[in-house]
């Protein structure tokens, strides 16, 4: 499905099947991969891991899950594979039924194998544009890129604990008085026979 007018959000949320993904963009519905890919679904998974146990020591940030509709400020709708936002910015009406009608803080993308390099180039824009800090996990490339809007790119490769610097303490929190091991985002490749180029992303 595809228009283009503006769309109401039932008709946005009625364009697609309920396993299905997608955005919209320049006023056009735009489906995305699925989270089908082994590879894909563990590094989503990492980064829900990492990112809640950040939010859960520190409370003026929330964690929002995949399929979590943004407004940016063009009108286009993102839905970023995991995100975080600062709690004041809800102000005293909480989260809203519909889509947040704002840009996130920082937006996490996990890339596919169907991704193309112009939607990727489009949605890394687009982030650019609403000020998002933007982290970018290629499983293939086993390496995380992260956009600062404020600091330089930098890109960390497998082994590498990923910081963020608007995210103050996020690849080095101290214990929590539990003492449960810290959580850091980091890659690393899962032992496989030669022929086989699996790989996967781990929260320790």
């Amino acid at each position: 499905m595809a228009t283009k007018t503006a769309l109401t959000w039932e008709q946005f949320l009625a364009a697609g099947k309920e396993w299905q993904r997608w955005e919209c963009v320049d006023g056009e519905v735009k489906f995305m991969s699925p989270h089908m890919g082994g590879n894909h679904c563990t590094a989503v998974m990492s980064i829900c891991l990492a990112v809640n146990e950040y939010s859960s020591r520190r409370p003026e940030w929330m964690s929002f899950p995949t399929d979590v509709t943004f407004t940016m400020a063009s009108g286009n709708w993102r839905c970023p594979d995991w995100a975080l936002v600062r709690r004041q910015r809800f102000g005293e009406g909480g989260i809203p039924e519909g889509p947040v009608p704002f840009p996130p803080d920082v937006a996490f993308e996990v890339i596919s194998p169907n991704d193309t390099w112009l939607d990727i180039q489009n949605k890394r824009r687009d982030y650019k544009k609403n000020g998002v800090t933007q982290v970018w996990v290629d499983p293939e490339e086993r390496t995380v890129e992260v956009i600062s809007p404020r600091h330089r790119t930098r890109t960390f490769t497998e082994g590498e604990a990923v910081v963020i610097e608007e995210l103050t303490g996020f690849a080095d929190d101290p214990v929590s008085a539990s003492r449960q091991p810290r959580v850091t985002l980091r890659l690393r490749a899962v032992r496989a026979p030669k022929d086989d180029k699996t790989n996967d992303w781990q929260a320790k």
